[in-house]
């Protein structure tokens, strides 16, 4: 290199000159040999006034620029060094909710939670809402609690509506369909909170010192974006006639603080306030729900039912097969009359046997309540309209048919797969059964089918060889019960077919096979492909035939149902021309 250039610029220089050089001498030698090419118009055109030195001069310089544009190139050397190491996942979290909004609703698995990030987490673990979330030693923060609108009803509203923890410190409910804005007694009331990151939150009608002193979990202690809160308060008339002297007037507050999974929780409360009319209770009690669903079907014969019926207060409830008014309603039920016995629903049990069912038909009943089972009957409320129930009498399951039942199943492993395959009909919905199988019959030893719920119920079973008796049972929905017992034996035929006779018969040759099977054969050696030979012609699938040619020799392989056949370089027989 010259002059500090590097060796690709002093390359490009060199060459670049050396042209010009050459080019201009060309040039100033042709003008000079040639005087008459400057005197005329075209060379006056061309270069002007120029003589035939500077001519030269002129195109040396331009080749030689132009030579210079051409060569010229810079290149640039990087390492670049490859290693081959165990994956890790990127430091960090902030990318593990990812896991949590997959398309097609897909869970997140422990494994992609890990893969996200090194301090991803995977929480709420054998739940159905397991969550993937950052867990980060660093984050001070505590979870932002939202008041969750979406989960009032429609005549509720949080009052401010837009309050945010922290700063805020709570919200009032409140029922704008009344002037006081107070919920009505016994009225279902839900509501909820929204958090920016997976958390657990508690609830208590306490002010704690802090998250740990809390009673109640919300959504069962998981770790969640959102967590809902249902209750129902009695009325003021209610309470006093527990003889409990109310002194909040009817006013109350409930306690959240929510904690992530970095143990960040709330040092402030979020207060959800609100009230409950104290007005006299004018409404009838409400029919909620019932253990048993309506319209599910009953087992045929079965002529009574015990249920349980459930109210939003503490009521005395009768029914009928007629739709009748609650007083001349003769069946009673037997109700919780306390306002402190409801359960995990702040809902009330009444319990009865429904009777009188009949098979095959909709066996319909009507249920009323009147509330305040302990006051005057003029201060009570009943049912103007009944509460309609009804269930559907069946007939009995049949299971039509029942397969493999005294068979014999074959195959070359030593683990063998078994199809059963079960039909039913009758029952209730026309034979729609869940089929269980046992290999014992004994209760609690039943298995359900991997495809059963319809009219065709399957399973697959992989067993060894040996002898089998399996107990089948299908019940439909109404409870309806059929059972079978089939028995089957497993085979393993390893074996390859094997030629008993081999013969001439008129013009043919025939050979006989040990047990069904498919032969094929080759002129030229046993080491062919089994599929790539000549198939004999079979009459049974052990006799099999093919013309007599006392001039070719047959190199005959067998090859049996199970895919047994010999070895690619040995043959069942060799059938030579001059043996017969």
């Amino acid at each position: 290199p010259m002059l500090g250039l590097s060796e690709e610029t002093t390359d490009a220089l060199s060459i670049s000159a050396g042209l010009g050089v050459f080019s201009g001498e060309a040039v100033k030698g042709y003008l000079a040999s040639n005087p008459e090419f400057l005197a005329n118009t075209f060379g006056k055109n061309f270069i002007g006034d120029l003589s035939a030195t500077q001519a030269g001069w002129a195109a040396g310089i331009g080749v030689g620029v132009v030579a210079f544009i051409l060569l010229y190139k810079e290149t640039e050397k990087k390492v670049v060094t490859f290693s081959c190491l165990p994956w890790q996942p990127s430091t960090g979290g902030s990318h593990c909710e990812e896991c949590n909004t997959q398309k097609g609703g897909l869970p997140c698995s422990e494994y992609q939670c890990k893969s996200l990030g090194q301090s991803c987490e995977l929480v709420n673990k054998g739940t159905t809402e397991e969550k993937c979330v950052w867990v980060n030693r660093q984050d001070v923060n505590p979870p932002t609690i939202t008041p969750m609108a979406s989960a009032l009803e429609n005549n509720f509203k949080y009052s401010p509506d837009n309050a945010i923890n922290p700063p805020d410190r709570g919200v009032k409910i409140e029922n704008f369909q009344s002037r006081d804005v107070c919920i009505p007694a016994f009225t279902p009331l839900r509501f909820g909170v929204e958090l920016n990151e997976p958390a657990k939150c508690k609830i208590d009608i306490l002010r704690k010192q802090d998250f740990e002193s809390m009673e109640f979990f919300m959504s069962g202690g998981l770790l969640r974006y959102n967590h809902t809160y249902a209750l129902s308060l009695p009325g003021k008339n209610s309470v006093e006639g527990e003889n409990i002297t109310l002194i909040n007037d009817g006013n109350y507050e409930l306690y959240v603080r929510c904690e992530d999974a970095n143990g960040n929780s709330n040092t402030a409360n979020f207060v959800f306030k609100y009230c409950v009319d104290p007005g006299p209770d004018t409404t009838p009690p409400l029919i909620v729900t019932t253990n048993i669903k309506n319209k599910a079907p009953v087992a045929f014969n079965k002529n009574s039912v015990d249920i349980e019926v459930f109210t939003n207060e503490p009521a005395q409830c009768r029914w009928s097969h007629n739709n009748k008014d609650y007083d001349t309603m003769t069946e009673q039920m037997t109700c919780s009359s306390s306002i402190f016995d409801f359960n995990a629903q702040s809902l009330y049990k009444c319990s009865t046997t429904l009777t009188g069912l009949k098979d095959k038909t909709e066996n319909k009943f009507y249920f009323r309540c009147k509330d305040k089972p302990n006051a005057p009957e003029n201060e009570r409320n009943a049912n103007e309209e009944s509460y309609e129930f009804s269930l559907i009498g069946t007939q009995p399951i049949v299971i039509d048919s029942v397969t493999p039942d005294n068979e014999t199943i074959k195959d070359s492993t030593d683990s063998i797969k078994v199809p059963i395959k079960v039909k039913t009909s009758a029952g209730f919905n026309k034979g729609e059964a869940i089929c269980y199988y046992s290999p014992t019959g004994k209760e609690g030893s039943y298995i359900k089918f991997f495809d059963t719920g319809g009219f065709e119920h399957s399973q697959d079973l992989f067993l060894t060889e040996g002898d089998y008796d399996y107990f089948i049972r299908c019940t439909d929905l109404g409870g309806n019960s059929d059972n079978e017992e089939i028995d089957f034996d497993v085979e393993t035929d390893t074996s390859v077919p094997s030629v008993v006779r081999a013969f001439r018969e008129e013009n043919f040759l025939k050979i006989i096979t040990s047990e069904e099977a498919e032969c094929r054969y080759s002129t030229f050696s046993c080491n062919y492909l089994f599929d790539e030979g000549t198939l004999l012609t079979v009459a049974d699938k052990k006799n099999h035939f093919t013309d007599w040619n006392a001039q070719k020799d047959l190199f005959i392989k067998c090859r049996d149902g199970f895919g047994n056949e010999p070895l690619p370089d040995r043959c069942s027989i060799t059938v030579q021309g001059n043996d017969f």
